[in-house]
């Protein structure tokens, strides 16, 4: 092992106290905000330097390996705490570089060591540091997906909506547009709702679709048959002008559904035909 490398590997671990209140003030200073989460920051900062010690006297393969434990762990923490944005701490990286780097320099005039040992330094730390936050980064970009998987499918729940009416009739307001996706939760959710709610018929309102074509006009025929072998009755309102002459074009027919122009109409004539309900 060369002894320069060890040499280094030490100083830094006697150290770490020091160069982790150096970074800490320097970020607390452009970030006032983190000083809340000074505790756990601090924390999260030794370990790293710990860890670029430890890498000076490491093989390539153990680095890498070591800082893929390290920066997951850390940034799946950060991400998940909400702590700050992953652009803040990447914004840390300098203060790693400046403050470790300075310190190095230091230790290398201090004991005259050479330019190429230097040089071999400054590459393990640099390497050391990007291989760490790009661990660190990945662990937010996942957290993203995570958030935005989950973000969409609330908005695709909340966006089939079934509103009861009385114990025998409800209404699906449908607003926007059908992708594939949503017409298959469209056809899961409406068809699992409608059969516990009980109901006996169901009136589809169309009118706050953004556009109809022959997917969404299929969307919507594989619901009505699928109602139908439930015993449920679909019914079509809110057909507007537009709407027909879209179907027409299309050559699409309602068949034996019922369709209004208006969900007043559908209602009123429900009511006309079943006065008790």
């Amino acid at each position: 092992m060369e002894k320069f490398k060890e040499h280094i590997r030490v100083s830094i671990l006697a150290e770490v106290d020091m160069l982790t209140e150096a970074i800490t003030n320097e970020q607390n200073m452009r970030y006032p905000e983190f000083f809340i989460f000074e505790d756990e920051l601090i924390e999260i900062r030794k370990r790293f330097i710990t860890l670029i010690a430890d890498c000076m006297t490491s093989s390539e393969e153990e680095r890498v390996s070591r800082a893929r434990e390290e920066g997951t762990a850390a940034g799946y923490a950060m991400s998940h705490s909400n702590f700050g944005s992953l652009d803040m701490f990447v914004r840390e990286v300098p203060h790693y570089r400046n403050t470790i780097g300075s310190f190095i320099k230091y230790e290398v005039i201090e004991k005259n060591f050479s330019v190429a040992e230097l040089y071999e330094i400054l590459t393990i730390l640099d390497s050391v540091i990007h291989d760490y936050i790009y661990f660190f980064s990945n662990q937010y970009v996942e957290y993203e997906k995570l958030v935005i998987a989950r973000s969409k499918e609330m908005v695709t729940e909340l966006s089939v909506p079934l509103v009861s009416i009385n114990d025998d009739i409800a209404i699906l307001p449908l607003i926007g547009t059908i992708d594939t996706e949503r017409g298959n939760m469209l056809r899961e959710r409406v068809l699992r709702e409608a059969y516990d709610m009980k109901v006996r018929t169901l009136i589809i309102d169309v009118s706050g679709l953004q556009a109809i074509d022959t997917f969404v006009a299929q969307q919507l025929f594989q619901l009505f048959e699928a109602l139908r072998l439930l015993g449920i009755r679909p019914i079509v309102s809110g057909v507007t002008p537009a709407i027909a002459q879209t179907f027409v074009q299309l050559c699409v027919s309602f068949g034996d559904v019922s369709s209004f122009s208006s969900l007043k109409l559908a209602l009123k004539e429900l009511f006309r035909r079943n006065p008790d309900k």
